[in-house]
């Protein structure tokens, strides 16, 4: 589990990397673009599609609820940016947190982790069959690590990372475990200006 951080964040970026690597030469202004899609999970309140927030901005990450470290450093990113912003900006954005441990988070655990994070995020599960599928479409990379001797029984070693989403409901930036909040909020204020994040100098 300590080796974590640095083995599925290189996995991800070096399979991120390989599918960049294939696009069109259009297609790499935006080599996010046709990553990710359409989805529906279930939260607490019933299915929740991406297309339902066609017109926001969505910020979306993939973790688990009995995450030690790395899901809290991303989803207190997450809730510090949404902050940061003033309320014009934050109605135009939607969080949204996936589940990839569907085993022992339902929708309304999910949902009520999201949002201790932030009042205003989503928490979605599914069947370990859908959430794979989901997962697949964002290159997401998760393990089950069993845990001998523990009450947890298996740790989810996943890739951090969150996924920023246009209007348009295509992916326009990815901010890695790396890039701090005030990065965040700058590339959500892009994205909301319509124009293609870019990394801070």
């Amino acid at each position: 589990m300590k080796q974590f951080p640095l083995l599925l964040i290189a996995l991800a970026s070096i399979a991120l990397g390989v599918w960049f690597g294939l696009q069109s030469a259009d297609e790499k202004e935006n080599p996010y673009a046709h990553l990710g899609g359409d989805f529906t999970l279930q939260s607490d309140q019933g299915p929740v599609s991406l297309n339902d927030f066609h017109g926001k901005v969505v910020v979306l990450y993939f973790g688990y609820t009995r995450c030690p470290d790395v899901c809290i450093t991303a989803l207190s990113k997450v809730a510090q940016a949404m902050r940061t912003l003033d309320e014009n900006e934050r109605e135009q954005i939607q969080p949204i947190f996936v589940s990839i441990d569907p085993e022992r988070d339902t929708p309304k655990i999910a949902s009520e982790y999201a949002r201790y994070f932030y009042p205003g995020a989503i928490g979605l599960s599914g069947s370990p069959e859908e959430i794979a599928k989901v997962a697949k479409r964002y290159l997401v990379i998760y393990e089950k690590v069993p845990m001998k001797d523990s009450a947890m029984d298996y740790s989810m070693d996943h890739s951090s990372i969150i996924y920023i989403i246009g209007q348009d409901g295509k992916i326009r930036s990815l901010v890695h475990h790396a890039d701090t909040a005030e990065a965040l909020v700058k590339y959500l204020r892009e994205t909301l200006a319509g124009t293609l994040p870019k990394k801070p100098a």
